[in-house]
């Protein structure tokens, strides 16, 4: 037995050490990657709390803010080591995403050996997963760290939860608590693993009274008690509990964003038509982007998409007792993907290769378990399973090499997205606001109107149209876009700021005040438009009001020089006025 184990311990060291290479290699030339101006500049590039470093006012704001729609503490906290550690160095963010993924590579293979005890499926699964090309975007794309962070608490929870098994009690229980509230502080998304739990509770832990006939052994490590089942969810309640306050606590953060709401219909059919595709890219991920557009899914897809995923289902339930790994992989696959399929629609995006980085998990189950089972049936087909899945992982592999390099920057990743789909509002506009940054105007305005005939009530669209022909020197043409903007958002920050900074250049400070203010009044913190309506307010020989709101601006970002050198010249300005009386 001994020797046994020693072996399987030798095997098990080798295997991690592949799968640490394995990811490396894969993984390494983000480490000269770009942040991307889609989500990177909210999460790092713009945001003063993580670009001040690990503070105290920003360890504060990390537990009070919902900003970002999710109240995620741990992801700001980490963000904040990342600039504490490598400043803007954008390789040093992309290393710290590519290092955590090996770690839940890693914890997934000794997840699955301790509870199964088969090392070579469990290596299959754990090398699916640190080689999907699916799992890309979760890895190079550092605004999703937060979904890296909160899988490493998620496989954490889990093998704490194995421990507690073997031997229940509170010290035992208490380790499962804190690391699934630590993944929750993460990301949301780990609502659904108390119900993950209760599924591995069937099999293969085996604690239910339901006696399965699984032909391909499982081989723990320790002996686990039947329990009933109400006793097995009574032992969950603390973590349901912790599942119900962040589901209040998320649809509290996302109520004041602007949310797409799409008929039940629609909802519906959107949900049946993703939990097929998503299905379709686990075997076939040649078709990945940053964003898929909401589209009108002929009657036929969704009828054929219902029909594939009734007829799994009901596969799995038929043969829950002989394969028990079907029903595990196959609920857990659909069940985690709950919180993401679109049961409440935020945005204008059907699906995202990201949500797919803990529900793959359960696929990838299904394939390695299922193998083994046809290989064990049929002795000479072995060989062929084993070649076929070194061909898979190589596939796989030349993929995920593709995938990676559109993540090199910008327009690299967002053309590739228009490739796919010329019609993708998202990606043009994107795309449009890297070309302006880099002074390419007239191109830049080209993608904005391609972004607007995707999507004609884009207030978004016309206000960067505005904001591009300021930089060209068009006022009138400006003008009409951040009216046209605020006629379609009479609460757009951005057109309303346009139309102050307009106004104020036109010498119309009071027009100017207008506008700004109503940008104050929806962004307290934009400090811009706090420093241009101090310039108003000194216009219009109302010093005192101006210095109270370049003060305000300068407590949102001390190093704001427009501001301190407008606050000086206003209190020259006072100080004259004064001498004079």
């Amino acid at each position: 037995m001994s020797d046994k184990f020693s072996i399987q311990q030798k095997y098990s060291a080798v295997i991690v050490l592949m799968l640490i290479a394995l990811t490396l290699g894969i993984y390494w030339p983000v480490q000269n990657y770009e942040f991307i101006r889609y989500d990177d500049n909210v999460y790092v590039t713009i945001n003063k709390y993580v670009r001040s470093g690990i503070t105290l006012d920003g360890f504060c704001w990390a537990f009070n803010t919902t900003y970002a729609e999710f109240w995620h503490p741990l992801t700001w906290l980490s963000l904040m080591l990342d600039f504490q550690l490598f400043g803007m160095n954008a390789g040093g963010y992309h290393w710290t995403n590519v290092i955590i993924h090996i770690f839940n590579t890693i914890l997934l293979f000794f997840l699955f050996r301790n509870l199964t005890g088969a090392i070579w499926r469990s290596a299959f699964v754990a090398v699916l997963f640190a080689v999907h090309p699916i799992n890309v975007e979760s890895v190079a794309w550092v605004a999703e760290r937060k979904n890296v962070l909160s899988t490493f608490f998620w496989l954490l929870t889990m093998l704490f939860y194995i421990r507690y098994v073997k031997q229940p009690n509170w010290k035992r229980y208490l380790p499962v608590f804190i690391s699934f509230a630590l993944g929750l502080m993460s990301k949301p998304m780990l609502i659904t693993l108390p119900f993950v739990l209760l599924l591995i509770d069937y099999w293969p832990l085996d604690r239910t009274f339901i006696n399965t006939q699984d032909e391909v052994a499982i081989r723990l490590t320790f002996k686990a008690g039947k329990e009933k089942l109400g006793f097995l969810i009574g032992e969950k309640i603390p973590l349901f509990i912790l599942s119900a306050a962040f589901v209040f606590i998320t649809a509290h953060a996302s109520r004041s964003e602007k949310a797409i709401y799409f008929d039940f219909t629609q909802r519906i059919s959107n949900i049946i038509f993703s939990y097929s595709m998503y299905v379709k890219k686990l075997f076939w991920p040649m078709d990945l982007s940053i964003h898929y557009r909401y589209l009108a899914v002929p009657v036929w897809q969704i009828c054929l998409s219902a029909a594939f995923l009734f007829m799994i289902t009901i596969f799995v339930c038929k043969y829950f007792k002989k394969y028990p790994y079907l029903p595990v992989g196959w609920f857990w696959y659909l069940g985690t993907m709950v919180p993401v399929i679109g049961i409440v629609q935020i945005s204008q995006h059907t699906m995202a290769d990201r949500y797919a980085y803990i529900p793959f998990i359960g696929l990838f189950v299904i394939v390695a378990w299922g193998a083994e089972q046809i290989s064990s049936k049929f002795i000479y087909l072995k060989k062929i399973l084993i070649f076929i899945s070194v061909l898979i992982i190589v596939l796989f592999i030349a993929a995920t090499h593709h995938q990676i390099k559109l993540w090199t920057n910008t327009v690299t990743l967002f053309e590739d997205a228009l490739k796919k789909d010329p019609n993708n509002y998202i990606a043009n506009l994107v795309i449009a606001y890297e070309l302006a940054i880099h002074g390419e105007n007239e191109k830049a305005l080209y993608y904005d109107d391609m972004a607007l005939k995707s999507d004609p009530q884009s207030s978004v669209a016309y206000n960067h149209k505005g904001f591009v022909f300021i930089k060209m020197g068009n006022r009138y043409e400006a003008l009409k876009n951040f009216e046209k903007a605020v006629q379609l958002d009479r609460r757009s920050v951005d057109a309303n700021f346009g139309l102050g900074v307009i106004y104020l250049k036109d010498n119309n400070p009071e027009k100017a005040m207008e506008y700004l203010k109503k940008v104050i009044e929806i962004n307290p913190d934009h400090m811009e438009a706090l420093n241009n309506l101090g310039i108003a307010l000194v216009k219009k020989v109302m010093i005192q009001e101006g210095i109270l709101q370049f003060e305000k601006a300068l407590h949102v970002n001390p190093g704001y020089k427009d501001a301190a050198g407008n606050l000086q010249i206003a209190m020259e300005m006072k100080k004259k006025i004064e001498n004079r009386k």
